[in-house]
């Protein structure tokens, strides 16, 4: 069983030979599934589909290449790294690093394939005011962001961090995807996503470019005081086993209901 299905591959294959524009490189990390029940960490259960999606994604074009890592076989290397938590997928290009714990389908694929080709080029589509700030940062940012594939903005924003990520060097991006993690989602206490922390001061809903790169400039400055925004949309947190209910109900009284998962074509809502 493939992760993305033949006409998705072509479709793909067409958007990367476009979009494309130097080598990219994703450092794939999973874990073999235990045999015993842990209640002090949550399983790895999208490690194979991680593996197999980042697999046929990379075949699709010559510039991706592919290095699969085992948690437990390289210890040394992932505690080096600071992977703790699989799947990871680390994408690297031109210097810069994205990294991406958890499984990418659904509405996140898109922003992941967006993200492959920022990094490969170098470039982003932001302003070019945004640059500058990004270029002038006083000092280094941590930036996390906590999202789920169900969540329109939660995809939005994982755009738009990684244009970030590839723009600046002291913008240091890890994205995870909580929904498949519901003990990890407990203990950093969600309700609500997307949720943005930088340099550990937490941030919930999602962000206009502008009002994002001035709360950057702030945080990098060691100013953690909020930029007061319009607005900043989000969703209730669900965990993948209540998405997948609540999707399942909905499909029951309405037969064309979307369900969550799946690959969702880049330049596709």
């Amino acid at each position: 069983m493939t992760a993305i299905s033949k006409e998705d591959k072509v479709a793909i294959s067409g958007f990367l030979q476009q979009r494309l524009a130097g080598p990219v490189a994703l450092d794939v990390w999973t874990r073999e599934q235990s045999t015993i029940l842990r209640t002090d960490r949550d399983p790895c259960t999208h490690c194979d589909e991680t593996r197999e999606l980042a697999r046929e994604l990379a075949s699709l074009h010559p510039g991706i290449s592919i290095t699969l890592y085992d948690l437990d076989r390289h210890a040394d290397r992932a505690a080096e790294a600071g992977i703790d938590r699989p799947p990871v997928t680390v994408i690297r290009a031109r210097g810069r690093e994205l990294r991406i714990i958890g499984y990418w389908s659904g509405g996140l694929f898109p922003p992941v394939v967006d993200a492959l080709t920022f990094a490969a080029a170098g470039t982003t589509p932001l302003k070019d005011a945004t640059r500058e700030v990004l270029a002038g940062l006083a000092d280094d940012v941590e930036l996390e962001l906590l999202i789920v594939p169900y969540d329109p903005y939660s995809a939005q924003m994982l755009r738009l961090v990684a244009a970030f990520g590839v723009e600046s060097r002291r913008v240091r991006v890890q994205v995870t995807e909580m929904a498949e993690f519901p003990l990890l989602a407990a203990a950093r206490g969600l309700t609500e996503v997307p949720v943005l922390v930088l340099n550990g001061h937490r941030y919930v809903g999602a962000w206009e470019e502008d009002d994002l790169v001035e709360q950057v400039r702030r945080v990098a400055a060691g100013d953690g005081a909020p930029v007061i925004r319009d607005r900043a949309p989000s969703s209730p947190f669900l965990t993948e086993d209540e998405a997948l209910r609540l999707a399942a109900e909905a499909q029951q009284q309405d037969p064309q209901a979307a369900a969550p998962g799946g690959i969702v074509l880049p330049g596709n809502p």
